[in-house]
Parts: C-alpha cells; structure tokens; sequence
C-alpha cells in the first residue's frame, strides 16, 4: 500500500508553481548558410554523397540476389530508413557506420579503383560509317523478259543481259487503274 500524502511532510515535497517568464524574442531571419539539418553547405554535400553512396550499396545487394531471407529483409529496412526525410541525421549516420563499418574509406578506395579503370579508358576516333548495303525490292518479272542476271553488292550488273537496274525500278503507268484482287459478297 503506498503512503498517505501528507502536507509539508518530508516524503512529498509541496508542489511550486512555475513562474512565467517574459517572452523572448527570437531574430525573424534564421542564419542563410544553415539548412534544416543544421549543417552547412559542404557538410551537408558531403552528407549527401555519403548517403547515395550507402543508399547505393544497400541496392547493389539487394539486386544481387546472394542475400538469405532474412539478411534481406534487414537490408530493404535499412534501405527505407535511410531513403526516409522524417529519420534523423544522427541515426542516419549510425545506421551507417553499424552497416559499412569505416564507410568513408570504402567510398575512397572505390573511388581510387574507379580511378585506375577510367585512366586504363582509351578513345579512339570514330570510322566512318561505310555504307556497302543496297536495298533490292522484289518485283514481279513479266515472262518476256527473263531477268537471269545477278546484281553485284554496289549495284552494277554482273552480266551484260538483262534489264538495267533504272528499268527494273522505273515507275511503270498502266491503263487500268489499280485494284484489289478479292470478292466483295455484298454486292
């Protein structure tokens, strides 16, 4: 059973109404280079690489497909908390550093072997596009003319008999208009 309260006894203080105090009052500009972390400009960059280079990571291993079930669904929780706006700078830092480790010097050895991989890069010029292939349309040959010549890549004829190539194509104008070779039952 507790004890009974009693007035100015020794085990209950009496209680003390606070005081109130006069408002303070607060500079209506906040300080420009500060943002909403409270970081400056370059830290808050430098935050910011830290954090896609962790989100990164966190991606990679997910897509890899080598983690078990359960060290994926850690990882896809990591994933949120660090994606997340409303989590704290602090414990996105910690989650971090319990995930990679010494993060910072992984981003600078990877940076260092991406380094090597892009000096080892060698651009040559680019050649220039030849164009060797001809498009050739079938077309129906009359039976007049057997067309028994073959056409070489650059468009020249093998031999001698035969069509030219400008007749083959050439727009040919009948005197009967154009029209469709099927039955129309309706009619």
């Amino acid at each position: 059973m507790p004890p009974k309260f009693k007035p100015g006894g020794k085990r209950f203080p009496p209680k003390v109404t606070p005081k109130s105090y006069p408002p303070q009052i607060f500079p209506e500009d906040p300080a420009p280079s500060n943002s909403s972390s409270g970081l400056d400009e370059e830290s808050e960059n430098k935050f910011e690489l830290e954090l896609c280079w962790c989100i990164q990571q966190l991606e990679l291993g997910i897509h890899s497909g080598k983690l078990k079930e359960k060290q994926l669904r850690d990882t896809q929780k990591n994933l949120n908390l660090l994606k997340s706006s409303s989590v704290a700078l602090v414990q996105k830092r910690q989650l971090m550093r319990s995930t990679f480790g010494d993060y910072r010097a992984k981003m600078v050895e990877e940076e260092k072997k991406l380094g090597r991989s892009v000096a080892k890069v060698k651009f040559s010029a680019a050649k220039a596009a030849e164009n060797k292939s001809v498009f050739l349309r079938k077309s129906h040959c009359s039976d007049q003319e057997p067309s028994t010549s073959s056409i070489s890549q650059n468009g020249a004829q093998v031999n001698g008999s035969g069509p030219s190539l400008s007749s083959l194509f050439s727009k040919k104008t009948d005197s009967q208009p154009f029209t469709f070779n099927f039955q129309n039952s309706e009619t």
